[in-house]
């Protein structure tokens, strides 16, 4: 069964009744759109899909709705319509513990009956059985162990995180201000690149061909703004810069890498908000972001010069070689623990990149 709550029956699409909305939404024969005043007696099936319409709900009716939706769907589905997009981190549904968001787009177009069939399909295959905690022993779903046999020594590199791996590093981060030139120490290193428009060069889009050399500049500066407020979180520093990538450092603790983690999507999932509204583009944008882990010498930014190491070389093939726009890819040499335990199940297993395991995360926006 399909609930629908709205606290005006569906009033963002102009629609007073279920059998219109149905109609023209195209929503499964058993959908039932109820009022959200009845939400707090609702009993819920294990199978149900219950959405929330959160059009013209005040932010304090609306966590009041979301904190009953949590209670009341707890292992089981539920997502959000926003027919006018007044959602303004629409990643935040997800780490709430949301399987679906239903945005002004997709609402716009009309959402045919198999979008609702995929969205619980998904939700089944995937989420269900991440809820607890992986029969591994893991938090990371992504990852199987590698299962070390009598005798034997696992290759370097082939480790992966539901294996046993040495922990990050204990202790508060002191600053960057106390890190010692020429001293080699560990780090998260996070790769960052945007692209978009028509133009293509290396397989993806080029902003300066799309946008020419003046605008191209002040959106380089707005992103390099953009990405400094929304990696704050994880006091992650800017180390180096190209035309097209950046590469961050992130403090080496399980926190700051669940912080890097947890902005990266979040940026990720709203990329056509950022690219309109923050970077003042016309066309959408995608963000290619990687992470991994290593050691290697610090020196300030700006005096970085030829750095030789081993980590950096590889972050940056993986970002441009490997990573693909509108994902997270991770390295197993990430630890499980920078991984947020809530959002495991949004990563999966592709293979090797130079030698290393490495996984995506799933893909929020389609083309």
């Amino acid at each position: 069964m399909t609930y629908i709550f709205s606290s005006r029956k569906a009033s963002a699409l102009g629609l007073s009744d279920k059998a219109t909305w149905a109609k023209i939404v195209k929503a499964p024969k058993d959908t039932t759109v109820k009022s959200l005043r009845v939400l707090a007696g609702h009993k819920n099936e294990r199978d149900d899909q219950v959405y929330l319409d959160i059009s013209g709900l005040a932010p304090t009716e609306l966590k009041r709705a979301l904190s009953s939706l949590r209670k009341k769907c707890a292992g089981s589905f539920w997502g959000i319509i926003d027919p006018k997009g007044a959602a303004e981190d629409p990643a935040s549904f997800f780490f709430n513990g949301a399987s679906d968001y239903i945005g002004q787009a997709a609402v716009a177009k009309g959402l045919g009956r198999k979008r609702f069939v995929a969205a619980h399909t998904w939700f089944v295959a995937v989420k269900i059985p991440s809820l607890g905690r992986h029969a591994s022993g893991s938090r990371y779903a992504g990852f199987q162990p590698v299962e070390k046999k009598k005798g034997q020594t696992l290759p370097a590199g082939k480790a992966n995180l539901a294996s046993d791996k040495a922990k990050l590093p204990s202790g508060k981060f002191k600053g960057w201000k106390s890190l010692r030139t020429g001293t080699t120490l560990p780090f998260f290193f996070l790769f960052v690149s945007l692209s978009g428009g028509e133009a293509k060069v290396s397989g993806r889009s080029s902003l300066r061909a799309q946008v020419g050399e003046v605008v191209f500049s002040a959106v380089k500066k707005r992103l390099r703004e953009l990405l400094l407020h929304g990696l704050d979180v994880a006091d992650a520093l800017l180390w180096m810069e190209t035309e097209n990538h950046s590469l961050f450092l992130v403090p080496p603790t399980a926190a700051h890498g669940r912080a890097a983690v947890e902005a990266s999507l979040k940026m990720i999932l709203n990329s056509r908000l950022i690219g309109i509204e923050k970077l003042g583009l016309s066309f959408p944008v995608d963000f290619t972001f990687a992470l991994h882990y290593g050691k290697t010498v610090f020196r300030a930014p700006g005096k970085t010069g030829a750095i030789i190491s081993e980590p950096v070389n590889y972050i940056f093939h993986l970002g441009t070689k490997k990573a693909e726009t509108g994902r997270l890819t991770v390295s197993d040499d990430v630890s499980e623990e920078a991984i947020p335990e809530g959002l495991s199940y949004l990563f999966s297993p592709v293979g090797t990149f130079e030698e290393i395991p490495i996984c995506h995360s799933r893909r929020f926006i389609y083309k």
